[in-house]
């Protein structure tokens, strides 16, 4: 719980970090007569603005998704105001070892202390304001764990049994006619063990790109390096410095090509068709083209894919099952103090 709690207070403090134009500062809403100011709202949305546009194909990117996504986004700052101010109001402490270590953590986020204090200043922040908002966020969040500690019920037998005869039915495509969000879980929990149990090769990569839009001369460099890559293997030279020195994507480089374990449809069907018929230790002496580049493949684990049962499995449905217990016991409350709130947005 220690490292969620922390997760959770770097997490809201790096997404406060961003930049952001000077706006002429308004109240965007009043919050039990706290006010939010939109230049204070700004500097929480614009990085997740600048993550969408990243994430998200420009076809697929529109003005109305981004007001979606604005009012999701102002929602749960309200939701989290509330907290505060009923963690405030239930006189909830913060020890200061406590508060010591979320700050080291943070700190920890950064290449060193000038980097830190640099971010701050960005901000606007002295060293004093930034502790209080952390103190602030560790108040809200252990305000939730006295909430829902003893209060998640916990699963019965019938309830896991059924859930697991509801996930294997999906894993068989099956419809069950449930509410939206179960169906969700259903459908994320049946992907997740259908993975598990399916057939699996652990891969190594070296990726040379040559999109379809490249240049002529993009496209000549490319093949120069897929040569240099092809005469290199023949030559016994380790596949692995092969991926650190030629890969062009980064965390391949970092990894020595290491892709880890793949079940079918993670890849193209070009580099599935080779991965999936190759012997461990082999690897493609012939650069496989795809619509994003050239790819040299090496197989470096096999595993079977294996048939589980309900005892297998039935420890893990069962904590997917209380943590969505608790979700909906968190929501229910937050329904319920966000009910007796005061709130005025302005539009």
């Amino acid at each position: 719980m220690k490292k969620i709690l922390l997760s959770l207070v770097v997490t809201a403090f790096m997404f406060s970090a961003g930049f952001c134009e000077e706006l002429v500062d308004k109240t965007l809403a009043v919050v039990n007569g706290e006010p939010l100011m939109s230049s204070e709202f700004e500097k929480l949305f614009e990085p997740i603005v600048q993550q969408y546009r990243v994430m998200t194909p420009v076809s697929e990117q529109s003005d109305a998704r981004l007001n979606e996504l604005r009012e999701q986004i102002l929602e749960q700052k309200i939701d989290q105001m509330i907290l505060m101010q009923q963690a405030k109001k239930e006189k909830i402490k913060v020890q200061k070892r406590e508060l010591d270590e979320a700050i080291r953590m943070v700190k920890s986020r950064f290449p060193d202390e000038a980097s830190f204090k640099n971010e701050l200043e960005k901000e606007s922040l002295t060293q004093a304001e930034f502790e209080k908002r952390i103190e602030e966020q560790m108040m809200a969040q252990k305000l939730i764990e006295k909430e829902m500690k003893n209060n998640v019920k916990k699963p019965t037998e019938k309830e896991i049994k059924k859930f697991y005869d509801n996930v294997s039915l999906k894993m068989k495509g099956q419809n069950l006619g449930l509410k939206k969000e179960d169906e969700e879980m259903l459908d994320s929990v049946a992907k997740l063990l259908k993975r598990m149990s399916a057939d699996q090769v652990r891969i190594s990569q070296i990726y040379i790109k040559c999109p379809a839009d490249a240049t002529q001369t993009e496209k000549i460099v490319a093949q120069g390096k897929a040569d240099d890559v092809k005469k290199a293997l023949a030559k016994g030279e380790r596949f692995e410095d092969l991926a650190e020195k030629y890969s062009d994507d980064a965390l391949l480089r970092q990894r020595r090509g290491d892709m880890g374990f793949v079940v079918k449809g993670d890849l193209d069907k070009r580099l599935e068709q080779k991965a999936f018929g190759m012997t461990v230790g082999q690897y493609t002496k012939e650069p496989v083209k795809t619509n994003s580049g050239y790819h040299f493949i090496r197989v470096k684990e096999s595993r079977a894919g294996t048939i589980f049962n309900y005892d297998d499995v039935k420890n893990d449905l069962a904590e997917v099952l209380y943590r969505q217990n608790g979700q909906k016991l968190y929501e229910k409350w937050v329904s319920g103090l966000r009910a007796k709130a005061n709130i005025k947005i302005n539009k």
